[in-house]
């Protein structure tokens, strides 16, 4: 198996994943921040919506979004008002960068761009096509810790 199925085949099973945790979360919760700047499940779930379009941008065009605009609203979908919303949108936006993935040009994935996060970080094409699953398990994380604060014990 390549490795870009591979990334398919766990960023599909991640979206799964993230997608029943936050199911899970009971609908009078979902918007509930374990407090400070804590993101309640509904927001993480805006992101995991809108994270798959933001990347297939960046690997259709190769460029870095820029800098300036970079931040939470960037990455959001606050126009999602429910997490069945951003799971319906997820499960739209998932398959069009997976199939990109899939076929992307081997001579482009050492192309590398400089991201808006961490300092800026520089980064290869290849790296980048990670990161939507990274983003999906880093969620999952979050919905999880939640789920605990809130007593449910259940692996969902």
């Amino acid at each position: 198996m390549r490795r870009e199925e591979q990334l398919v085949k766990n960023t599909q099973l991640a979206l799964d994943d993230v997608c029943r945790a936050a199911i899970a979360v009971p609908a009078d919760k979902r918007t509930w921040s374990p407090g400070g700047a804590a993101r309640s499940t509904l927001d993480q779930m805006r992101e995991v919506a809108a994270s798959a379009d933001w990347l297939l941008a960046i690997l259709e065009s190769g460029k870095a979004p820029d800098p300036h605009r970079h931040g939470e609203s960037d990455h959001g979908a606050p126009e999602l008002g429910t997490v069945e919303e951003c799971i319906e949108a997820a499960r739209t936006n998932t398959p069009r960068l997976c199939q990109l993935i899939a076929s992307y040009p081997a001579d482009k994935l050492e192309n590398e761009i400089v991201m808006p996060f961490s300092g800026a970080t520089t980064m290869t094409m290849a790296d980048v096509m990670g990161l939507h699953y990274w983003n999906l398990v880093y969620h999952l994380g979050q919905i999880n810790q939640i789920q605990l604060i809130l007593g449910d014990r259940v692996m969902h």
